[in-house]
């Protein structure tokens, strides 16, 4: 992130042998990451990437709350079969999800209002992390503020969700031979506030994982 951060990307880094190889003998990116779909947040540019070094599933709000199946078995794959080690989940300051959702928690508080579109109930299903924004930031925080830290709230918030419900997951984490990690993206400066592994961690991996909602009526013995 130094280098982007810089102005100073790495010179000729993608070349026809590059390509040609990874065509060839194929992918083994060394971090899967799970990030916002926000258009100012290009995370290979922003980590100075190079093709083949990252495994990237992005969505609005970097979030697991639906479709959870195709992040959860996404990034199963990409730990199992390319035997990638690190999952890094990064959400971002002014993440638009984020203020949608945080807008609509406290809209609701008025007048209850259903969900009419898709949207509505992606920002409806981040009311968890809201809430517990809300609740750490005390009866004086303003709209703002609480949208500000419920970005960093969710990003722990999806990290906790990949280890809830994905035992493969789970147990790579539990064993060692997988780490998840958390950052915030500034907008402004260009730098990644990387947070270290979730709060969370050892309780959930020393327990058992339990079906993400979506799949419970699709998987066998769910």
């Amino acid at each position: 992130n130094d280098r982007f951060v810089a102005g100073a990307p790495a010179p000729d880094k993608v070349h026809r042998s590059m390509r040609e190889a990874l065509a060839t003998k194929g992918q083994a990116p060394h971090t899967a990451i799970v990030g916002c779909a926000d258009s100012r947040c290009p995370l290979e540019t922003l980590f100075d990437a190079l093709p083949g070094d990252l495994f990237v599933l992005r969505n609005a709000g970097n979030t697991c709350t639906h479709a959870e199946g195709s992040i959860l078995g996404s990034l199963e794959f990409c730990t199992g079969a390319l035997k990638t080690q690190l999952i890094f989940v990064l959400g971002h300051t002014n993440c638009g999800a984020i203020k949608g959702a945080t807008a609509a928690y406290f809209a609701a508080k008025k007048q209850q209002k259903k969900a009419n579109n898709a949207l509505d109930v992606l920002l409806k299903g981040l009311d968890t992390v809201v809430a517990q924004a809300v609740a750490e930031a005390g009866a004086k925080a303003t709209e703002e503020e609480v949208a500000a830290l419920a970005v960093k709230l969710n990003v722990f918030h999806t990290m906790n969700f990949l280890m809830q419900h994905s035992e493969p997951i789970r147990e790579k984490v539990s064993s060692g031979n997988l780490e998840i990690h958390g950052g915030v993206y500034d907008l402004k400066s260009g730098r990644v506030e990387f947070l270290g592994c979730s709060p969370s961690q050892s309780k959930l991996v020393a327990g058992k994982s339990t079906v993400a909602p979506s799949l419970k009526d699709k998987m066998h013995g769910a």
